[in-house]
């Protein structure tokens, strides 16, 4: 994902089934007032997501716990679920 801009290398990464891919915009982590790195290790200490729980309670969970009150900028975020 990503404007095609810059100076990008395509990655290719296996998932196993059950597992959860989460991507998001910087607006999930991006603060005026916080340096970048506190948010992202907010972002890292987030619990792994249980395997009958529903991506939206998920990204409930995400954004609850991680996504600044009042926001500077949009945010968007997806989860996708591998399944066998």
């Amino acid at each position: 994902m990503g404007t095609g801009l810059g100076d990008y290398q395509a990655v290719t990464h296996s998932l196993d089934p059950g597992q959860v891919l989460l991507l998001y915009t910087d607006g999930l982590v991006e603060r005026r007032t916080e340096d970048i790195d506190a948010s992202l290790a907010r972002l890292t200490r987030l619990r792994r997501p249980r395997p009958d729980e529903s991506l939206e309670d998920l990204l409930d969970h995400v954004l609850a716990t991680v996504a600044p009150a009042a926001p500077d900028d949009d945010i968007a975020v997806l989860a996708a679920r591998v399944h066998s």
